[in-house]
């Protein structure tokens, strides 16, 4: 089948129907493409599995309260001198500008807001006079501030608004003790991404600017309205970037490499087309409601198809040119350099679509999702590669390496013999080579032994949007979980005594009730932590408060949920995740190689060796990013990600280097047949490898520190694996193994070799 695959993509007719229909193909979907950006979707809880106890408290308050889920905006006005009488009254007249009210006008709290401008509001509350529209209490109980004094000064006698002393019951104070910060919110129940960005936009061009001169009332549009605006922000720009970045770094890399324009844009025409279609294929499946993605996902397929893509091309381009010295017919010469690398690049793209299609049986439906888009960007990348790909370069015939043509007939030159002279000093010394080699990995492996904490929200970028901004001077002056309140809902009979037990808790500050469902069997409470929602130190009270919950309802119901229980849930499902999804991969990456090499005992030792540098990298950059880069938390899905691309990948080079030393060993003995095969591959994979890891570190590039993280922390395996592990440690082992690297089957030795420059 691969014989007629490639002499179809190769033939003289066929080959401009193969090209005429990716193009076509390709750029009638092309268009399609940057509107993916447009339907990610980058919440936690939108990806979480029913199962999570967050998930399940979202649904009854869809469900059983009127009012359904409140999304809060906090507006956070700051002073550093203190808040003047007239930023008081600034503040008072922006609430009432946002609730569509006239400030001279008399008006009842308890009334519903009605500005045009903004999506389901459900209430507004002015930090220092209490509810100016919908009548829900969050700071001072409704009515006039305590302490009010007509000023003159200002217009019409307006009174200065006084810091109030009375506060709404159970919670804790929304001005700050030393009269510099006060909490503007705005509760809303719109969760539908445009309005979201829509009502923070209208917000923003009504409060005073973030950016305004020092000494001057700011204010930030923070909680989880802001959060996740400004998220959505950084997204939509973030794959132009990285397709850029990408792009221009795998150019650039092809023609320092090859030394050729045709050969350098050939490879990124091919994945170019194949990603444009890749694209226009997710964003119909979102678009149909299949499955949603989110940015990392996008972020992810730009990479992976643009770096394995791109080396699986630069595998049939080598062997191309090595036939093309050989068989003087281009068609011919390009037919049997597809025929002869197909079972490497489908068996090294196959391990890939497996792994990645194993994430599918993940519970986290983020990484659910991004198995069957990853897995789909590798297949038809490889479909491209076999056929668009050969289908281009029998065109372009012997031109395509201008200026550097391979003639018919002519021998190949040797700048790679250094490859020859490694294999022979680990051949010689493959003991004290593959001692050397372990020992390194050993070492760097050590540092997964040191503990990391889970990056926040406003850890994870690196120039700090408006929100994150607006949730530090939360943190410093008042309590950082007011940002957004844990929810609990409890049966109606014990909620009282659910309050006072989860009020007792150290790092709970503020327990107030908030409401009864429809059905008047529910109670809702909420609680403010003294951290950060996003922050470690909040996540570690989700299992507390729930226990406590639990105890105190004596059985009755008590579910705890809210922004930080869907943060901790995310992570315990990453964690249980990781326990099926990892030995699943190795499974079926070992019975794949089982497959291609008719072997057990190769296959065990490619294997090892890619997990050994898998723990080497992530280990040693552990030790980077706490050490040396002051940043001692990460992603908690960081190792499963980093894991299933290392292995997967860094397997791709084990198969492209065994492939060729089982083919050699046709025709020599195993220790030639190492040394011939690293010498044939060394300059392809070594080229592939540093490709590849450029591309995953274009992740640097892009302003969220996760992604940084997984991007040096791949690349740094895949160059473990390109210069240490398939240079040094599997041909080591291959040279003590001998003959037994094939067990059970024999390698059935020709005659004759073939010429030299087949090999």
């Amino acid at each position: 089948m691969l014989r007629g695959i490639s002499s179809f993509a190769t033939g003289n007719r066929s080959k401009w129907f193969v090209i005429a229909l990716w193009v076509v193909v390709g750029f009638a979907l092309f268009p399609l493409q940057p509107k993916l950006e447009e339907v990610t979707t980058n919440e936690n809880e939108a990806f979480l599995p029913e199962s999570a106890e967050a998930t399940e408290v979202n649904q009854l308050i869809d469900d059983r309260f009127a009012d359904g889920r409140e999304i809060d905006a906090v507006i956070v006005y700051n002073n550093p001198d203190r808040l003047s009488r007239a930023d008081k009254l600034r503040i008072s007249t922006d609430a009432l500008v946002i609730a569509g009210l006239e400030g001279d006008s008399p008006h009842d709290p308890s009334a519903g807001c009605i500005n045009p401008e903004l999506t389901g509001v459900l209430s507004v509350i002015d930090p220092f006079r209490g509810p100016v529209c919908g009548g829900v209490e969050v700071g001072p109980k409704a009515g006039p501030a305590p302490g009010t004094q007509p000023d003159s000064s200002s217009a019409a006698g307006t009174p200065e608004p006084a810091v109030a002393t009375e506060l709404a019951e159970g919670r804790p104070p929304v001005v700050s003790e030393n009269g510099t910060t006060a909490l503007l919110v705005i509760r809303t129940n719109s969760d539908e991404t445009d309005a979201i960005q829509d009502n923070v936009a209208a917000l923003r061009e009504i409060i005073p600017a973030a950016d305004r001169p020092e000494g001057e009332l700011r204010a930030y549009v923070s909680g989880v309205v802001g959060i996740v605006s400004d998220s959505i922000d950084v997204f939509e720009s973030i794959d132009v970037t990285l397709l850029l970045v990408t792009v221009s770094l795998v150019l650039f890399l092809l023609l320092a490499i090859y030394r050729s324009p045709v050969i350098a844009f050939v490879p990124l025409f091919v994945v170019a087309i194949a990603y444009g279609i890749t694209a226009a294929v997710v964003y119909g499946l979102v678009e149909a409601g299949v499955f949603e993605v989110n940015g990392q996902t996008t972020s992810l397929l730009i990479v992976l198809m643009f770096g394995a893509g791109t080396d699986y091309c630069l595998l049939i381009v080598s062997r191309y040119r090595e036939e093309l010295r050989r068989i003087e017919d281009t068609h011919e010469a390009m037919a049997r350099a597809t025929e002869r690398t197909a079972p490497a690049i489908l068996s090294a793209g196959g391990t890939v679509v497996v792994a990645m299609l194993v994430l599918a049986l993940a519970d986290f439906r983020a990484t659910q999702t991004m198995g069957p888009v990853l897995a789909l960007g590798v297949a038809i990348t490889l479909l491209a590669g076999l056929t668009l790909l050969p289908a281009l370069l029998s065109t372009l015939g012997r031109r395509a390496f201008w200026p550097s043509i391979p003639a018919h007939g002519s021998t190949q030159s040797a700048p790679l013999g250094i490859w020859r002279r490694v294999g022979h000093f680990v051949h010689d010394r493959p003991v004290f080579a593959l001692s050397i080699s372990l020992l390194i990995l050993f070492a760097g492996s050590l540092g997964n032994l040191k503990e990391r904490g889970t990056i926040d929200f406003g850890e994870g970028f690196r120039d700090p949007p408006e929100s994150v901004l607006g949730q530090q001077l939360i943190e410093e002056n008042l309590s950082g979980g007011q940002t957004a309140t844990t929810s609990i809902l409890a049966a109606r009979p014990v909620a009282e005594q659910v309050s006072v037990a989860v009020g007792g808790i150290d790092g709970v500050v503020g327990v107030a009730p908030f409401g009864v469902s429809a059905d008047g069997e529910l109670s809702r409470i909420e609680l403010t932590l003294a951290f950060d929602p996003f922050s470690a130190e909040a996540g570690d009270l989700i299992p507390v408060i729930r226990e406590t919950a639990r105890e105190a309802a004596g059985g009755e119901a008590a579910l705890v949920g809210g922004l930080t229980a869907e943060n901790f849930d995310t992570g315990e499902t990453l964690r249980s995740d990781a326990k099926l999804i990892i030995p699943l991969i190795l499974i079926l990456i070992f019975a794949i190689l089982c497959l291609l090499l008719r072997a057990i005992v190769a296959p065990l030792y490619l294997v090892a060796t890619v997990v050994l540098s898998y723990a080497f990298a992530l280990g040693a950059t552990t030790l980077i990013f706490t050490e040396l880069l002051n940043q001692p938390d990460t992603d908690p899905g960081l190792p499963t990600f980093a894991f299933i691309f290392l292995v997967a990948l860094g397997v791709d080079y084990n198969i492209f280097l065994i492939s060729r030393i089982k083919e050699e060993a046709a025709y020599q003995e195993t220790k030639e047949a190492v040394i011939t095969g690293l010498e044939r591959t060394g300059g392809v994979i070594t080229s592939a490898g540093l490709i590849l890891a450029g591309t995953f570190l274009a992740l640097a590039a892009l302003p969220l520190e996760t992604l940084l993280q997984i991007g040096l922390t791949i690349s740094f395996g895949l160059l473990i694996d390109t210069f240490l592990i398939r240079t040094v440690v599997v041909p080591a082992i291959a040279f003590q193994l001998g003959e037994r690297n094939w067990w059970p089957s024999k390698v059935s030795r020709e005659a004759a070799a073939p010429p030299e420059t087949t090999r």
